[in-house]
């Protein structure tokens, strides 16, 4: 069955009148009387009973209406969520993020850009670094903030903001004293790390690999926020973002090399709407302006 014939059908048993009905749908008599003998032909019933001045809807063709109202709604419905998609100032804008993003860069970049453009929707998800990658791979994410720089050629991946790395320690800890720390400093220490599919753990182990050492770690957390609670409970030492701000931890700042940039990451391979295209261009040109900047 075809949309326009069922659009024929609700007119029709509207009017229930043929010329009438041809005339408000803009077609000739005889196109709507073949679409609604097609449309009999398809249900295998008589969908009107023929009286001499005028068409009454009978039952087969009132569940066959119910049905076609319900086709229409559910076409409507699917063509004003295009055309949602289709206006940049409307749409929507799935975003994922490393999770260490999520107390600070992801909120002022989202209400910014909202006081510019209230009526956008996003959907924001925050992961460690091989799972923000996993979602923008698939699609589920149109756009992603994390580090490092993934090595992938069907991820495009622009810097926008950086962060130093510091040995976070408990107050109190012999190394809080400290001015800076070299990483030939820490060859015999034992961290706490996040596990090696998060982001922060693979810039902390390129940091310590290209001073020829290899880190000795006691224990690994999946969530920085559990990173952070046991260096402050007294439980061990960890490399952390200097955008860490926890009482009873000391930030100890490492040497320039370490240093963790943040950039913003879309698909080569998969269109976008125009929304998330906007959206892409602004937060690159806040970046270019220096706006965005860490906490």
């Amino acid at each position: 069955m075809r949309i326009d014939e069922l659009a024929y059908l609700r007119a029709l048993a509207e009017d229930g009148h043929v010329p009438y009905a041809a005339e408000a749908l803009g077609i000739s008599q005889s196109t709507l009387t073949r679409a609604i003998g097609r449309l009999e032909a398809d249900a295998g019933v008589e969908l009107f009973d023929r009286h001499k001045n005028r068409l009454e809807l009978n039952r087969y063709g009132e569940i066959l209406l119910v049905h076609a109202l319900r086709a229409q709604t559910e076409l409507d419905n699917a063509q004003s969520r295009i055309d949602e998609l289709r206006d940049p100032s409307a749409g929507l804008v799935s975003i994922a993020y490393v999770s260490s993003l999520g107390g600070w860069l992801i909120p002022r970049i989202v209400s910014e850009y909202r006081t510019l453009l209230p009526e956008i929707r996003f959907v924001l998800d925050g992961g460690k670094a091989d799972s923000v990658l996993d979602a923008l791979r698939s699609g589920s994410a149109d756009v992603a903030f994390l580090s490092p720089e993934p090595r992938d050629p069907e991820i495009e991946w622009r810097p926008l903001t950086s962060e130093r790395l510091a040995l976070g320690v408990p107050a109190g800890h012999p190394l809080a004293e400290r001015t800076s720390l070299a990483a030939g400093d820490l060859e015999q220490t034992e961290f706490l790390a996040m596990t090696t599919d998060s982001g922060l753990r693979q810039i902390a182990d390129a940091y310590f690999a290209r001073h020829g050492i290899v880190p000795r770690v006691s224990m690994e957390v999946s969530e920085l926020s559990t990173l952070r609670g046991l260096v402050r409970s007294g439980v061990g030492i960890a490399v952390l973002p200097d955008s860490t701000n926890i009482e009873g931890v000391v930030l100890v700042p490492l040497d320039d090399e370490a240093v963790r940039v943040i950039g913003v990451a879309t698909s080569r391979v998969r269109a976008v709407s125009p929304a998330v295209e906007q959206f892409v261009r602004f937060v690159r040109e806040e970046w270019e302006s220096a706006r965005i900047g860490r906490p």
